[in-house]
C-alpha cells in the first residue's frame, strides 16, 4: 500500500521577500512584495514619504 504514495503540495504559496529571500513580515500590499525590514531601510527610494 506505501507504494502509490503521493507528495502533497502546499496549499498557499508561501510569501517570500524580493530582496533578503526571507518570508517573515512580508508586505504584499500595493505589490511590494518586500518584509519590513527592507521595507524600512528603501522606503524612500520606493516612493514612500515619512510623516511626522
Amino acid at each position: 500500500m506505501s507504494e502509490n504514495k503521493v507528495e502533497k503540495g502546499y496549499k498557499v504559496k508561501p510569501k517570500i521577500c524580493k530582496l533578503c529571500k526571507s518570508h517573515k513580515g512580508v508586505i504584499s500590499k500595493y505589490g511590494l512584495k518586500i518584509c519590513r525590514r527592507c521595507f524600512k531601510e528603501n522606503a524612500e527610494h520606493i516612493g514612500f514619504r515619512k510623516y511626522d
